[in-house]
């Protein structure tokens, strides 16, 4: 686990039991102070992922929905002087 670190141990470890993870953004629909969201490719049998990833802008009304047990993600520091709102919910349970 010192390796890995506490956050990367417990996403490793899924803990949470969340399998749907849905977003909504609330910003303006010209949003442009970062703040995205970045989702790295899920790989299967023990690949590395993808550290680039895909960056994900959190302009108003945009929906996401995504695998929480599969879909690795981060959210970015937005800048600028307007906060980011977004309203999150996550769904637990097992996929079948």
């Amino acid at each position: 686990m010192n390796e890995m670190g506490v956050v990367e141990f417990l996403r490793a470890s899924d803990y949470r039991g969340r399998v749907v993870t849905a977003i909504l953004y609330l910003n303006k629909s010209d949003w442009d102070s970062g703040g995205e969201l970045r989702v790295f490719n899920h790989h299967e049998g023990g690949e590395e992922r993808d550290e680039k990833g895909i960056d994900i802008l959190p302009t108003g009304g945009k929906l996401i929905l995504f695998d929480s047990s599969k879909v690795e993600h981060q959210v970015l520091a937005s800048h600028g002087n307007d906060p980011r709102y977004a309203l999150t919910c996550w769904v637990n349970g097992v996929l079948t």
